[in-house]
């Protein structure tokens, strides 16, 4: 089914060209490949993971390389992007939810069982397997992306479509692109994620560095979701209880609401304290 110019993106993964190490073995990569289901202009990225993170940088870096964003990006039910498979109402990776709310995009799952629904990334997977990476191997991931954004340019993107019977790049520069939507000014801030239990003395530990939490969950475990800014520490509902900047390696980061009352001298409560 065709759909309007900038109104959808289908995206998969399939398997790489392997990556010859200096010892001789090879390690494994998986391609991951977009499509705009209107021209048919692809975007390709070689990646060694399929985890959320590595999904959400190659789907980002295909936004800026198209220099625009789609309406909706269409996928699969795969655990990178959905934690909870379900026909009617899958239940989306949180880092994803917010991966979309930055770029406003919508991101619909394919309904389980049903490739059908994003047949033109599936054919756009074989189309690299098979015209791009066939009998090749390379010696670093980038070399290899490298090559894949050369391939792009000058063979997948000059060809004539045998269902659109358009040359792709033309018919991407001027009928889809302007359709896109805008680019943020900024990219989307990754973020890690994790629990972590309150010591006695009232702090959680992230990446060596130590942050206050209030009394009141000493003992207790919270989760952290802390990314090159800032710590955010939310209780086991997830309810928000602390925020922190990122500090150095090793220093403590106190706020003073976290101390307990019977901790603080008289001089730091306030003179009005001594009357």
């Amino acid at each position: 089914m065709e759909v309007l110019p900038g109104e959808e993106l289908q995206v998969d993964f399939g398997t790489g060209a392997k990556i010859r190490n200096q010892d001789g073995t090879h390690r494994r990569t998986h391609v991951f490949r977009a499509v705009l289901s209107h021209s048919r202009k692809g975007y390709s990225e070689a990646v060694f993971r399929q985890d959320t993170e590595s999904f959400i940088r190659a789907l980002e870096n295909c936004f800026w390389a198209l220099g625009g964003v789609p309406q909706r990006v269409v996928f699969d039910n795969a655990k990178c992007a959905v934690k909870t498979p379900d026909w009617h109402d899958p239940e989306l990776n949180p880092k994803l939810v917010d991966f979309c709310k930055h770029y406003g995009c919508a991101f619909l799952p394919t309904r389980v069982r049903t490739p059908r629904h994003k047949g033109k990334v599936e054919r756009g997977v074989d189309y690299v397997q098979e015209n791009a990476l066939r009998g090749r191997e390379f010696e670093t991931l980038a070399a290899q992306n490298e090559h894949l954004h050369h391939w792009e340019s000058t063979v997948a993107d000059t060809r004539i479509h045998g269902t659109t019977r358009k040359q792709v790049l033309a018919c991407f520069e001027y009928i889809e692109k302007p359709s896109l939507a805008k680019l943020p000014l900024s990219r989307f801030e990754f973020y890690h994620e994790a629990k972590r239990k309150v010591s006695r003395d009232g702090y959680i530990s992230v990446n060596r560095s130590f942050y206050s939490v209030p009394p009141e969950y000493l003992g207790r475990d919270v989760w952290v979701r802390h990314d090159s800014h800032l710590v955010r520490i939310f209780d086991e509902n997830h309810r928000h209880i602390a925020t922190h900047t990122i500090i150095e390696r090793g220093r403590f980061q106190t706020d003073a609401d976290h101390i307990a009352s019977q901790k603080i001298s008289p001089i730091e409560r306030g003179i009005e304290h001594l009357h």
